[in-house]
């Protein structure tokens, strides 16, 4: 007779499984990943952040109450907001929504770092905001998901409250169909009441670099994070980028 064994799995027997891949696992106690994705279909000689909604980002001045609505009276997906709140402490919330309705957040937000589609009808442009809704869309928009997304795509990040950030690598690519049109593409961040800095620079033409930090760049809480582009032409570009680090909580 055979008896039965205790099941070890490969990450329980120590350090044969990547730092990396226990972190994704769920393992190490106090640290994540973070992965951030941005997209802008139409950069031109203008700078704009790569995002999907296009131009400069802008942030909030203090927390506030935001509205969610779409640009389609037939949408009525349930949504979730990740954000953050007043002394830039982490919140989440699910929100259904109301076609061209806007519905108010029961929280107060000043920082939004995504927002996703998880279940119902999704039909055109989701928009969260403030100001006047006008056929969906608010004045000021701080989160977009565009139809077949299900969820944003922002090249921007603020790091919650408790927690540093290791910033250890990005990306920018660059799609074009029209020759000697190159883009000048930047990692922006800004410390808490200090001015934006540029942390990297590329220029490129119809291709992708990374920018890898070998020592990883330190980023407190409070630290705002953006990708921006500009193209030498004024025609339209598309462009992407990707940050990537460890979102480590803060010792006491």
């Amino acid at each position: 007779m055979t008896l039965p064994t205790e099941r070890l799995y490969t990450w329980q027997r120590g350090t044969d499984v990547p730092f990396r891949t226990r972190v994704s696992m769920g393992k190490v106690v106090d640290v994540r990943p973070v992965f951030v994705f941005g997209f802008n279909p139409d950069v031109q000689a203008t700078e704009e952040t790569i995002w999907d909604h296009g131009g400069v980002y802008t942030y909030p001045a203090s927390a506030t109450q935001m509205t969610i609505s779409s640009s389609d009276a037939t949408t009525n997906a349930v949504v979730s907001i990740v954000g953050l709140g007043a002394g830039y402490v982490e919140q989440t919330e699910l929100i259904t929504l109301n076609g061209q309705t806007p519905v108010t957040t029961a929280k107060s937000y000043l920082r939004i770092n995504g927002m996703s589609a998880l279940s119902g009808t999704v039909a055109d442009s989701i928009y969260l905001g403030t100001g006047v809704v006008t056929a969906g869309v608010p004045a000021t928009v701080y989160a977009r998901i565009i139809n077949g997304n299900n969820r944003t795509e922002a090249g921007l990040y603020t790091v919650p409250g408790g927690y540093e950030f290791y910033f250890d690598r990005g990306d920018v690519s660059h799609g074009s169909d029209a020759s000697n049109a190159y883009i000048t593409a930047r990692l922006m961040y800004r410390l808490p009441n200090l001015l934006f800095q540029t942390g990297a620079k590329v220029t490129l033409n119809n291709m992708r670099i990374d920018f890898v930090f070998e020592y990883p760049l330190l980023l407190p809480a409070g630290t705002d994070i953006q990708t921006r582009a500009i193209c030498s032409k004024s025609q339209p570009n598309a462009v992407t980028s990707s940050l990537q680090g460890l979102l480590v909580k803060t010792e006491i």
